[in-house]
Parts: structure tokens; C-alpha cells; sequence
């Protein structure tokens, strides 16, 4: 008896969706502020619109896309060109046994930190003896 009386508000329930829903776009069409053709004419207007809008935004981003991507395929053959240069220019450094030794003006050599300090003689670092076991 309780599934009897479950179905019976289903139902219920369900017809009186229907016919809701029936007699809202009944009255929605009868108060609407334009005729189903020129409403017909205003959504594809607005589709057309629309669809217009996303075609421009697309095609400035494709070409603001493609010019990116020239930029960082000039930027990768540059940097291609240069690590085979070094590469080139080590490998034949290293054939003449020459080995290069790079100080930059920024990095501190031992003269200039004495200078700077005004240390006249250089720390000592007393000698740890090393544990035997």
C-alpha cells in the first residue's frame, strides 16, 4: 500500500510540471514584448554578434600567438648558435691544452680584499689535527 500511495504523488507531482510548464510559455508568448519572428531575429542577431566577437578575439590571439612563437624560434636558433660556438671553441681549447682562467671585474681577487680591508698580513688559520682510530 505505501508504493501505491509513493506512485500516486509521483504522478501527481509529474502532470503538474507539465502543466506548469505548459501554461508558463503560454502566458510568456502572450506577453511577450515582440513577435516570434522579430524575437527569431534578435537572437540571431545576437548569435551573430557573438559569434563575430569570438572570431575577432580568436584571430588577434592566433596572431599575437604566432608572433611569440617567431620570437622564441629566433631566440632558440640564437641560443643553438651560441652553445655551438663555445662548444667549438672549447673543444679546440682544450686540443691546444690551453686552459683558460675567467676572472670577472665584480668577483673580489686576493689583492683587492687585502686592499679593501687594509690588512696588511694575511689570517693565519692554525692546523686541526686529524684523528687516527
Amino acid at each position: 500500500m505505501h508504493k501505491a500511495h509513493r506512485t500516486t504523488n509521483l504522478s501527481t507531482i509529474a502532470v503538474a510540471a507539465l502543466v506548469g510548464g505548459v501554461a508558463g510559455a503560454v502566458v510568456g508568448l502572450m506577453f511577450a514584448p515582440k513577435s516570434g519572428k522579430e524575437l527569431r531575429k534578435g537572437i540571431y542577431k545576437k548569435a551573430d554578434d557573438a559569434i563575430e566577437h569570438v572570431e575577432d578575439v580568436t584571430s588577434y590571439h592566433a596572431g599575437a600567438i604566432k608572433q611569440q612563437g617567431t620570437d622564441l624560434v629566433g631566440k632558440g636558433k640564437q641560443l643553438a648558435e651560441d652553445l655551438q660556438t663555445f662548444i667549438q671553441e672549447s673543444l679546440k681549447m682544450r686540443k691546444s691544452g690551453y686552459i683558460p682562467i675567467n676572472i670577472a671585474k665584480d668577483e673580489p681577487t686576493e689583492d683587492s680584499l687585502q686592499a679593501e680591508l687594509e690588512i696588511d698580513s694575511p689570517i693565519l688559520v692554525p692546523e686541526i689535527p686529524l684523528q687516527e682510530e
